[in-house]
């Protein structure tokens, strides 16, 4: 089950975190087959914790990516990410604590992801690109 689509319209031109992002729409997919077969909440906890971890590293990245390009709109983006953090850390807790994590936690994530990418992560990419940042570095 596919739920989370790469597009050309996602790719931000640095092969890092465009690299990043397909990862993330993969373990979104992979979290959203481990419903769909049915599979034990173990499954579901080895997806959610995979892509929780996946994540941290990938704003770990774009984080550093725009730290070293001076982008000035660093702090409001962090801020998105660490709000998404929370809510993974949360839904990590409560599936833990024996909440039935739902295909629809896979749905918020696809959506979130591409919203991020297209609002949010666009908006440096094309700082990047009036700064003459080169699109290899990420």
């Amino acid at each position: 089950m596919r739920i989370a689509l790469w597009e050309a319209r996602f790719e931000t031109g640095i092969p890092l975190i465009d690299d990043q992002h397909r990862a993330l729409f993969e373990a979104i997919n992979a979290l959203a087959e481990s419903f769909k077969a049915g599979q034990a909440s173990a499954q579901v906890k080895e997806s959610l914790d995979f892509l929780a971890h996946y994540t941290l590293e990938h704003f770990d990245s774009e984080e550093r990516h725009m730290r070293e390009m001076g982008y000035p709109k660093l702090q409001e983006h962090i801020q998105e990410h660490t709000q998404m953090l929370a809510r993974v850390q949360d839904l990590q807790v409560r599936q833990e604590g024996g909440f039935m994590v739902t295909a629809d936690v896979a749905l918020f994530f696809a959506d979130w992801l591409a919203h991020h990418i297209n609002e949010v992560d666009m908006g440096y990419v094309a700082f990047a690109r009036e700064s003459g940042e080169s699109s290899s570095q990420g």
